[in-house]
């Protein structure tokens, strides 16, 4: 496990990338957040150092919550912030609500997620077309789930609730050697973050001989530290995802490219086997 002074660095270079993320859904219910490195907030991060201490701490998702968190108890006029609630009637869990809090006198449920999609003209699952790396997972599955179930859920236990938000974050990759969609699945952010994708066959042609390195759970939001020489040289890269690929055959890579080494600036790249979704 990494020193706590490592893992706080890496919270503040993720959530900063969490702030300036584009939302990936386009809703008038998008929690809109003052930026805290800009109003100079002090950040309390034990929501992290908490996080890295659970049998969790591989998830990207509860690792993005644990930030959010962070966010929400740094934001002024915020106060009874509550987390991760279970609706439980009669012993059995119906559900959970990622937060709750007051503000401005009024009691909000805010739900979190960060989704990374892959744009698939030749695929579809369940007639969609942006794909999670887990292939049952898609944008219209996900939008779908946020607002229609999700959100009402918070009401149906909790009908104090005045005001009901979302916050997603996350990217679209494109396959460089097919052509943009010529329209999005509705409410699908058209100024989204973008990477590129491609079948595992292809990795050297889209490597090169650039450096790089497969991003490890929870890490995958902010390009990576230069100063932690988290970046391999391109033979490393060829060497890790032969290891991986032995591993998890069927498991896509999630990749940071380093453009700029001295800069530390790079793009990221998602690399999936042959079959999936469903087959080249």
């Amino acid at each position: 496990m990494r020193l706590e002074s490592e893992l706080i660095q890496q919270a503040e270079q993720d959530l900063r990338w969490l702030v300036q993320c584009p939302s990936l859904i386009d809703s008038p219910l998008v929690l809109d957040l003052p930026d805290p490195f800009l109003s100079g907030a002090a950040i309390d991060w034990s929501p992290v150092l908490r996080f890295h201490e659970t049998k969790a701490a591989h998830r990207v998702g509860y690792y993005v919550e644990s930030l959010i968190q962070a966010w929400l108890e740094s934001t002024p006029g915020i106060s009874d912030l509550r987390h991760g609630i279970q609706i439980i009637r009669e012993k059995e869990t119906l559900g959970e609500l990622d937060f709750l809090f007051r503000r401005g006198g009024k009691l909000h449920h805010l739900e979190v997620a960060l989704k990374f999609y892959l744009y698939t003209p030749d695929h579809s699952v369940g007639g969609c077309r942006f794909i999670g790396p887990n292939a049952a997972d898609t944008f219209e599955k996900k939008r779908d789930r946020l607002l229609e179930k999700q959100i009402p859920f918070g009401r149906d236990f909790f009908p104090e609730i005045e005001e009901s938000h979302i916050l997603v974050k996350g990217m679209i990759f494109y396959d460089p050697e097919n052509p943009l969609p010529e329209s999005l699945p509705q409410q699908l952010n058209p100024h989204h973050a973008r990477g590129q994708w491609a079948y595992e066959a292809e990795s050297e042609k889209r490597l090169g001989k650039c450096e790089g390195a497969v991003l490890p759970k929870p890490f995958w939001l902010a390009v990576p530290d230069k100063l932690q020489a988290v970046a391999q040289e391109a033979g490393h890269l060829e060497s890790e995802l032969a290891r991986l690929g032995e591993k998890n055959p069927s498991r896509p890579r999630f990749i940071h490219r380093l453009i700029d080494a001295e800069a530390g600036t790079g793009a990221k790249l998602f690399l999936v086997p042959e079959e999936w979704p469903g087959g080249k």
